[in-house]
């Protein structure tokens, strides 16, 4: 479920929140990290509520590019990283995108 296929420190907090600051920037490795961070837990919220491994992984996709889209140019996330992916999961998988 990761990007990449190399090892990555455990990221939290404040630090997702960082990372997303230089995602918005235009910085990609951020992004990878954000997700390798983040999709673990996201992915696991939208089995919870869709209970379709498949349909999550579909939606997982689609919840990292809007992701991505929306942070484009913003100077901090609209709440902490972990809960504004969550919130977008939520979202997706009630089918109100």
């Amino acid at each position: 479920m990761t990007l990449t296929d190399s090892p990555r420190p455990a990221v939290e907090g404040a630090d997702l929140d960082a990372l997303l600051v230089r995602a918005a920037s235009g910085d990609c490795d951020a992004f990878v990290d954000f997700y390798d961070a983040t999709s673990p837990r996201v992915y696991a919220v939208l089995v919870s509520l869709t209970r379709d491994a498949n349909r999550a992984a579909s939606l997982l996709e689609e919840i990292y590019v809007e992701a991505w889209e929306r942070m484009r140019g913003r100077s901090a996330p609209p709440c902490p990283g972990m809960e504004w992916m969550t919130v977008i999961a939520h979202r997706h998988a009630a089918g109100r995108r």
